[in-house]
């Protein structure tokens, strides 16, 4: 009968346990070093600090990265507050911007409306906003928000306070539409200023985009020169008298006295006014 031992497991089976012993005795160690670290006696005291010095390196490292780890994150947290709040302040501000453009926008409209008011307080006058313009290279008309409710009718002058802009030609209940003196269409009886001559102005297709228009019908003896201001007739039933509407800045003579025509800038600029008057009587 053959018995068989493994003498190599029985000698990794001891190692193991004096390893274990081994690991025991360094805890135990550790942390009787730990607990007599403030003995009063000196040589237990010096004894536990330099076992214990590798256990304070450790733990203060491992506490300085868990710190650290904590601190970026408790910055990163802070930060992003940080921007989220910056973030709605500048919302806000931007917000306050565009109110603040809006009330300047709305007090500018307001002075307008009273300059147009006080300009022409001989008439009954309506005041109303631009709503709509036409973008198209023919006509030059823009819708107005008032309409026959506030006794617009068809073929009243609308002026600026500066002048002449033009006359309604389509009404609805709540808004119109203007056809202004740079349309093609166009035409106003004027009477020139420093000769009290009359004379036919009107809107011109080459002129229109440059807000210019086209002086035609010029009395033959008329002597008419460049400054020279026009102002409506009172000829026909749409322009009342008086009203400014432009001044020469061109005069075109041609070989034959009767085709000779002026260019006439508009004392509105009709591009960019927003506010305008309609004279209901």
């Amino acid at each position: 009968m053959r018995y068989n031992y493994n003498f190599d497991s029985k000698h990794k089976s001891k190692k193991k346990k004096i390893f274990f012993i081994i690991i025991i005795c360094i805890v135990v160690i550790i942390i009787s070093s730990l607990i007599f670290r403030n003995s009063d006696n000196k040589i237990i005291n010096s004894i536990s600090s330099v076992i214990t010095k590798p256990v304070d390196i450790v733990y203060e490292a491992t506490s300085n990265f868990f710190s650290g780890i904590s601190s970026y994150f408790a910055n990163n947290k802070k930060i992003t507050e940080e921007k989220n709040k910056l973030e709605e302040e500048k919302k806000n501000l931007e917000y306050q911007l565009l109110e603040s453009q809006r009330i300047l926008s709305e007090n500018e409209s307001l002075k307008q409306m009273l300059e147009i008011k006080k300009q022409f307080q001989h008439f009954n006058i309506k005041l109303g906003k631009i709503i709509y313009r036409e973008h198209d290279n023919w006509t030059q008309t823009f819708q107005v928000d008032i309409g026959s409710n506030d006794g617009v009718a068809l073929n009243q002058a609308v002026v600026h306070q500066e002048g002449l802009v033009g006359y309604v030609s389509n009404v609805l209940e709540d808004r119109c539409t203007v056809t202004t003196i740079l349309d093609p269409s166009s035409s106003v009886s004027v009477n020139i200023s420093t000769i009290n001559e009359p004379a036919i102005l009107q809107g011109d297709l080459s002129l229109k985009s440059n807000n210019k228009l086209k002086l035609t019908f010029i009395p033959i003896d008329a002597e008419i020169s460049i400054s020279d201001m026009l102002y409506t007739s009172g000829l026909g039933s749409t322009y009342p008298n008086a009203i400014p509407v432009g001044k020469i800045t061109e005069v075109v003579n041609n070989k034959n006295d009767t085709d000779r025509y002026a260019i006439v800038e508009p004392n509105v600029n009709i591009r960019t006014v927003s506010e305008v008057g309609i004279i209901i009587n």
